[in-house]
């Protein structure tokens, strides 16, 4: 299973996979503490560490957005006349 949010999707730490399949917990009752395995390396993570990375990557994205909407802003202004 994809853990996913808004098209940002989790990879594992170790092999940058994004199939992870819950351990000890049927799919539709995972918790923020339920183990994860990673469906290519069987490294092991929780299903809140898989969340917290969507939301650094989500923080990213916002920041990349707005430097480029600055920087846009910056190129669009026009210098004042100087005064003398």
């Amino acid at each position: 299973m994809k853990v996913e949010l808004h098209n940002i999707v989790a990879e594992c730490p170790s092999c940058h996979g994004s199939d992870f399949e819950p351990q000890g917990a049927r799919r539709e009752l995972i918790s923020a503490h339920t183990p994860m395995l990673c469906a290519r390396c069987a490294a092991r993570s929780t299903y809140l560490q898989l969340l917290v990375q969507i939301g650094d990557k989500a923080i990213a994205r916002s920041l990349e957005t707005l430097a480029r909407i600055r920087a846009q802003r910056a190129k669009l202004k026009k210098p004042e006349p100087q005064r003398k």
